[in-house]
């Protein structure tokens, strides 16, 4: 073989080795800006707050009341939460709101008939009883404009049996507007028409203002419309009606598939459809059942008397499922005091 030979092949198989370290170069590099596009696009996802174990994207959540709001850098409104209750029910029912979901509000009022400087509870000089609770309703909501305005930007009223997620309430609240006069909760129809304009908010599942509502509530409504909110029961309606005639706007709280935040009952009604006659004759929205029925980012419950409320907080905030959100530990640590 000559000379001329041993060079090409030489010059051939050189030729191959750049070619491969140059393609294996490339493709590092390549490979590199694709990572990183991935991740910059990962990093951008909506993060969820509570709900379901399944997300979106197909990928397994925690279901915990404490997870992260979506947005780290979205500030959560403050919350008034006042709960419309008698002396004779501070330590029966009221002292489980207390103990349990109460606390996580920023402001939290106890509206009863008399004082009571150990519970505490605010006394309204209204005279106890269900036939009065218009009067009371109206007479807090008074003593809220005049005392607490400016502590909260939202103001949820709710009875002592009601259950609430303040996390999630919170998370819901801090896409509206406190500048606009709308009120929030579960929609009952004052007809069977589910298409009647006359809408209010169920009273046991709570009843959330926004400030503008509240201060149009307060300063136009029981001061120009005096007889807007005569004493006896039926609190909600009376309530939504002084709203309507002020101005305020009733907001569809359900989520984006149709499903309801705030639950007149509690959960095992909803889910199996186990509705009072009355409930399906009002209920705006069909009365609905079985698991889509209620939103994975429930706000409240009805109805739920101590134990059931002490089982929802374990549940809701130290209660974890293997595999699913067994690394987060306890959210607490304290023992049960009743």
């Amino acid at each position: 073989m000559t000379k001329s030979y041993y060079t090409l092949v030489v010059a051939y198989f050189g030729t191959a080795v750049v070619v491969i370290i140059w393609t294996n170069v490339l493709l590092v590099h390549r490979t590199y800006h694709h990572c990183n596009e991935i991740t910059a696009r990962i990093s951008h996802r909506p993060e969820y707050y509570i709900g379901p174990n399944i997300s979106k994207s197909g990928t397994r959540e925690r279901n915990t009341a404490t997870a992260p709001p979506r947005n780290k850098t979205k500030k959560l409104p403050r919350i008034l939460c006042w709960i419309l209750t008698d002396p004779d029910d501070l330590t029966r029912r009221a002292t489980n709101v207390k103990a349990t979901w109460g606390k996580r509000c920023d402001v939290l009022l106890f509206m009863s008939s008399e004082a009571n400087r150990f519970f505490p509870a605010v006394g309204l000089n209204v005279s106890r009883g269900r036939n009065h609770i218009a009067a009371k309703a109206k007479a807090a909501w008074k003593y809220i404009y005049k005392h607490h305005f400016e502590k909260a930007d939202f103001y949820l009223k709710a009875d002592p049996d009601t259950y609430v997620i303040v996390e999630n309430l919170k998370n819901y609240l801090a896409t509206r507007n406190t500048s606009k006069a709308e009120y929030y909760g579960h929609s009952f129809t004052f007809y069977s028409n589910r298409h009647s304009n006359h809408i209010y908010m169920s009273g046991g599942s709570g009843l959330v203002l926004s400030s503008e509502a509240l201060k149009l509530l307060v300063t136009k409504a029981f001061e120009e419309k005096r007889n807007c909110m005569p004493d006896g029961q039926g609190e909600d309606y009376k309530t939504a009606w002084c709203l309507h005639l002020c101005g305020a706007k009733p907001v569809d709280t359900r989520d984006e598939f149709g499903r309801e935040r705030f639950l007149p009952f509690q959960p095992g009604i909803h889910l199996l459809g186990k509705y009072p006659k009355w409930y399906i004759y009002k209920d705006i929205n069909k009365a609905l059942k079985g698991y889509n029925c209620c939103s994975s980012y429930p706000i409240s419950f009805h109805y739920v008397n101590g134990e059931n409320m002490h089982s929802l907080e374990y549940l809701f905030y130290r209660a974890h499922v293997k595999g699913i959100n067994e690394a987060f530990p306890d959210k607490t640590g304290s023992s049960l005091n009743l």
